[in-house]
């Protein structure tokens, strides 16, 4: 119930903004200028500072489009991966072990689980790190990767 009166309330919140700044779109020039020289500022000035502002905006947002690209292909790396999540959470040790000697014998994985043991053997590995490999190989092996 309270999910439902936050949703209310921001919605009611944006429609409010909304308004506002359609009003203040609307308010001729004129006005606007009246009300900047009644708070002591010069429009001249504002307009020349939003401008540079807008400006320095748009240059961080092209220079840091890198982000929101690896962003959304880590969100949906996740979402792909999420259904395995815990997948493994019941198994104990041995049965991890197990799983990973039958990914060792598919062609496609044997390289990969060779080289996630270069440094140290299954057995010396946790529960953690055998449930993350397996997630990791379950991804490797996923026929529907891009």
């Amino acid at each position: 119930m309270k999910k439902h009166r936050a949703d209310a309330w921001d919605a009611i919140t944006r429609a409010a903004e909304d308004a506002e700044i359609a009003r203040a779109l609307a308010e001729p020039a004129e006005e606007v200028d009246a009300g900047l020289h009644a708070h002591g500022l010069d429009p001249a000035r504002v307009r020349a500072d939003g401008a540079a502002l807008g400006a320095r905006l748009l240059a961080d947002r092209e220079r840091l489009a890198w982000q929101v690209e690896a962003a959304e292909a880590l969100a949906k790396d996740e979402a792909r991966t999420s259904p395995a999540r815990g997948r493994y959470a019941a198994l104990d040790h041995d049965a991890l072990l197990a799983r990973l000697a039958l990914a060792k014998s598919n062609p496609r994985l044997s390289a990969p689980v060779a080289f996630m043991f270069r440094n140290h053997t299954p057995e010396e590995a946790t529960d953690e790190e055998l449930r993350g490999m397996l997630e990791d190989l379950d991804a490797l092996a996923d026929p529907d990767d891009e």
